[in-house]
């Protein structure tokens, strides 16, 4: 099942080339890179003339939606780019760990779960006895992100999703995710510079929230998003690519090992297999969390057993 859903990607595609921000390397003005824009230090990059991305194999165009089968999570094509991974200095709630930027090329196009996988997805994998039960915290099921998750148990349904439909299903990589957020942005938010637009976009920890979490320690929205914890898939705007809930509702286990900096990370979009394995890396922030952590450069570690209320995770699919 193939249709094309994603409002806006080839114009996201042409600002992933057009719209990076700079990385600032002592000062000095750069060449042209083979990203296809000029790298300064201290302004914007200027961009230079790039070739359209070809299509993938198959007839999945960027911006197609797919389901390998009934029970399947659905599917965006994400195209091939390039664009600048971490965090400026300046960026409000930025910390170390997203630090150095760094030029990264996703040389291939490849899938991303167009939703966090839900309760009912994963049940189906419960139900072939591949995957246990996951618990729920009370917040609801069916079309909700499946929480208490680890990296173990998501592993363990990307091996039954790709036993299931023989395809090459995976976790996405730290830098596949990064990208795939941003969707052509170069902001702290997929959405714009606006803090104040998340409850378009995410669900977040907001006055609502707070007012049943009295305990947690951290700063909230402003907005209401209309959920007190999870939320429904799909439930508010999607990004330049098609894809909800990139930053709110659930963390989202990816690939890597844990590194504590950018330094010597892979540039190709490549999973990062060297480090502290025994702890793993969760991206977007989840519904009890703040401004500082709703970023889409915001990494946190936790080890590969942990499970947590707001733990969750996507698929990625590697397309022929």
């Amino acid at each position: 099942m193939i249709r094309n859903t994603a409002r806006g990607v080839l114009l996201a595609l042409a600002s992933v080339y057009a719209a990076q921000p700079a990385i600032a390397q002592e000062g000095k003005a750069q060449g042209p890179s083979s990203s296809g824009y000029v790298l300064t230090s201290g302004q914007a990059a200027a961009p230079a003339a790039v070739a359209p991305a070809p299509a993938p194999a198959g007839g999945l165009k960027p911006g197609s939606e797919f389901k390998d089968c009934a029970t399947c999570p659905p599917m965006i094509v994400v195209p091939p780019g390039k664009f600048v991974m971490g965090s400026p200095p300046n960026e409000s709630g930025r910390v170390d760990n997203e630090e150095p930027t760094h030029a990264v090329t996703i040389p291939n196009a490849f899938a991303l779960g167009k939703y966090e996988i839900t309760f009912d997805e994963w049940d189906a994998c419960a139900a072939d006895r591949a995957c246990a039960r996951a618990d729920d915290s009370g917040f609801g099921r069916g079309r909700r992100p499946v929480i208490n998750m680890s990296y173990d148990s998501a592993m363990k349904y990307v091996a039954w999703l790709s036993d299931k439909t023989k395809k090459q299903y995976r976790l996405p990589s730290e830098a596949e995710w990064e990208y795939a957020a941003r969707a052509g942005s170069a902001e702290a938010r997929f959405w714009g510079k606006s803090a104040d637009q998340a409850c378009q976009y995410a669900n977040v920890f907001n006055p609502t929230t707070r007012a049943k979490y009295k305990d947690a320690d951290r700063g909230a929205f402003a907005c209401e998003d209309g959920y007190m914890e999870t939320a429904p898939v799909g439930s508010f705007k999607p990004n330049a690519f098609g894809l909800h809930d990139m930053l709110g509702n659930a963390w989202e286990w990816v690939a890597d090992c844990w590194n504590g900096t950018y330094a010597g990370a892979p540039t190709d979009g490549s999973a990062w297999a060297t480090g502290d394995c025994t702890k793993r890396v969760l991206r977007g922030g989840g519904w009890y969390f703040g401004p500082r952590n709703i970023r889409v450069a915001k990494r946190l570690k936790n080890w590969a057993t942990r499970s947590g209320h707001d733990l969750g995770f996507r698929v990625a699919r590697t397309l022929p």
